[in-house]
């Protein structure tokens, strides 16, 4: 166990029981998704996969879909809503609820699927999952190479849970609720200022038919890194002592096409080559090449292609051309799984490139939207910041619906074996 983990469960009120996920009598692992999907399918089974989880939220951008007779043969792993899903492979222990809009749906082999009899229970989960520490513990008990770290159902089912009274729950997962609501609000708020930049680009590139045609690397200089992922085990990097790193998965998995930081930072003395802010940073996979701008100083690691363009403006227009024609791109992608960037066809690739006023035009109002879209974006880091500060308190028995009741532990307790639900008045969740 973890001491993030055990410290936490060291702290909960003396009559919170704790039991392994996989004894809760009330939720069930099923298992994980589908292991040979085969090729994609314009009218087939939309299928969730590990990128497809992002932000404690579902959002598969473009949708990988299997055939009708391979979900048949899988149903096991079709996906009901208020299922629970778990990254298994990447970022490992990520998780999110199944809502209508995915009702049906598949997933793939990087996906464990929980399933759970009630609401709360499933609400319950999803914060326990998403806690600072469990995130810590999967990552340590995940094993493979930092670019492809691999989480067992054995070990997932063998997680501990929390399990508080359900009046106190109930008062905790309605704060949760409202916090929710307002992170969703502002994502949908993000989201919109990204599509309209989006569709103010199409509208400019409609009159672009006499606009000269440049190669790319002409544009820009560009440069492929070899910098090793920090291993997890390693990361006590203060912020203002580090540089943020940027694997190819922050990349993939960005909601935004603005990047402002990642979970994993170098110390500045070990960071070697450092991308300058409004760099634009490419990865790959067999859908498509994404493309973010960072914002601040970044390492880009294995497998991110940097560019660098030559203004402000200029970075603005590419960085949402290469994001309209992210599949088109795909072809410069090599290897088994399309993860690396060939320089050369990627630099051959041509751009119509408009006269230089469009371009600052364009850019101006691009950044505006970028600095509501910001706005939002931090509004929600700070919900997630107070998210944290309330479940520290519910965790340790101080939460206001809990005072009457409950009292944090003397000191360390093992973890005791799942007891049933009183009737009594003290019942708790399974």
């Amino acid at each position: 166990m973890s001491d993030l983990l055990e410290r936490r469960l060291s702290s909960l009120p003396v009559d919170w029981p704790v039991a392994r996920l996989g004894e809760l009598p009330a939720v069930h692992v099923v298992g994980y998704g589908i292991t040979r999907p085969g090729e994609h399918t314009d009218d087939g089974v939309g299928m969730i996969r590990a990128a497809d989880v992002r932000d404690g939220t579902l959002h598969p951008d473009e949708p990988r879909r299997i055939s009708r007779r391979v979900h048949e043969a899988n149903k096991r792993s079709e996906l009901a809503i208020g299922d629970l899903v778990v990254v298994l492979v990447g970022r490992v222990g990520d998780v999110a609820v199944v809502d209508p809009a995915f009702h049906g749906w598949n997933a793939a082999r990087t996906i464990g699927i929980i399933r759970a009899r009630e609401p709360d229970d499933v609400a319950w989960l999803k914060v326990w999952l998403g806690s600072p520490e469990v995130r810590d513990w999967c990552e340590r008990r995940a094993t493979g190479s930092t670019l492809h770290r691999t989480l067992s159902l054995a070990v997932l089912r063998d997680l501990p849970v929390p399990l508080p009274p359900v009046v106190h729950r109930a008062a905790f997962l309605q704060v949760t609720r409202l916090l929710d609501e307002k992170t969703m609000m502002n994502g949908r708020i993000s989201d919109c200022a990204t599509a309209l930049a989006a569709a103010r680009f199409a509208a400019e590139t409609r009159y672009g038919a006499d606009w000269p045609e440049r190669s790319l690397d002409t544009l820009v200089s560009m440069q492929a890194s070899a910098a090793p992922r920090p291993r997890h085990d390693r990361q006590h990097v203060p912020v203002s002592a580090g540089i943020t790193f940027v694997a190819p998965a922050d990349v993939l998995q960005s909601r935004s096409p603005h990047l402002y930081g990642t979970e994993l930072r170098i110390p500045v003395e070990k960071a070697g080559a450092v991308c300058d802010p409004q760099s634009l940073l490419l990865a790959s996979r067999e859908d498509g090449v994404r493309v973010v701008m960072n914002a601040g100083p970044v390492i880009s690691g294995r497998n991110v292609l940097v560019l660098r363009p030559s203004s402000w403006a200029d970075a603005y227009w590419l960085l949402h051309d290469i994001r309209r024609r992210s599949a088109e791109l795909v072809a410069a992608a090599q290897g088994s799984t399309g993860r690396e960037i060939n320089r050369r066809v990627l630099g051959s690739t041509t751009v119509k490139w408009p006269p230089q006023e469009v371009r600052e035009q364009f850019a101006r109002l691009a950044d505006r939207l970028r600095e509501r879209a910001r706005l939002a974006q931090t509004e929600n880091e700070k919900l997630r910041d107070l998210r944290g500060r309330i479940l520290d308190s519910f965790l340790t028995g101080h939460f206001p619906a809990a005072n009457s009741a409950s009292s944090p532990r003397s000191g360390p307790r093992k973890m005791s074996p799942f007891r049933a639900p009183s009737r009594a008045g003290g019942d708790t969740v399974t």
